[in-house]
């Protein structure tokens, strides 16, 4: 499980460069079972025969499982880092060096990290025609706010009107994610949404 949410989370970095112009061109299973990832950078277009580095993240701290978006900021400070060791020191992967990083590897965390894996933790699986009509909950809209906030417009099956929940990025976790489509739902919370035309009323998760 926590291999497969690592690799969901790197895709999106197939696509658009980690650091720099680095990207993510592969993300491999640990060998043998081992509870770790690896993760192949490269530039835009690296295949196997010439990618820069392969780095080992372990995917448990103390047997809880890292966030997704940990190994992201992990992999980003690391890819900014020169690690130079002598030829003979350097273990190689499918060509390229074997960079093992610790849980100690500092994080370069960015709002966009949180906000792409609550996104995308809200709309996944990405559901059918079918479901999305018989769906409860629908994550219908985003917009970035001021002070490192993300309003979310959910729409709930059997309720007029488009709710807004206003969450912080900083703090988004699997325990905020689950009060989106729940905590919406109770009335007594919604607040005026004021100069927003999008939706009818609006909580604020921010804790």
């Amino acid at each position: 499980m926590a291999q497969a949410e690592v690799t969901g989370r790197l895709i999106l970095y197939t696509q658009a460069p980690i650091a720099g112009e680095t990207r993510v061109r592969g993300v491999l299973p640990g060998p043998d079972g081992a509870p770790t990832a690896r993760i192949a950078l490269g530039d835009r277009t690296a295949t196997v025969d010439d990618l820069l580095v392969l780095h080992e993240i372990p995917l448990f701290r103390r047997d809880e499982p890292i966030l997704p978006w940990e190994t992201v900021d992990r992999v980003r400070h690391a890819a900014r880092e020169a690690h130079v060791r002598p030829a003979a020191q350097t273990e190689r992967v499918l060509g390229a060096p074997l960079v093992r990083l610790p849980n100690a590897v500092p994080a370069d965390e960015r709002p966009e990290d949180r906000a792409h894996a609550l996104l995308t933790t809200l709309n996944s699986p990405a559901p059918s025609i079918e479901e999305r009509e018989d769906a409860k909950s629908l994550l219908v809209g985003f917009l970035y706010l001021r002070g490192g906030r993300m309003r979310l417009y959910v729409r709930h099956r059997d309720e007029p009107g488009v709710v807004a929940c206003d969450v912080v990025l900083a703090q988004v976790g699997p325990a905020v994610i689950a009060e989106v489509f729940s905590r919406s739902q109770e009335g007594e919370l919604h607040t005026d949404p004021g100069d927003d035309p999008h939706c009818v009323g609006v909580v604020d998760l921010g804790h």
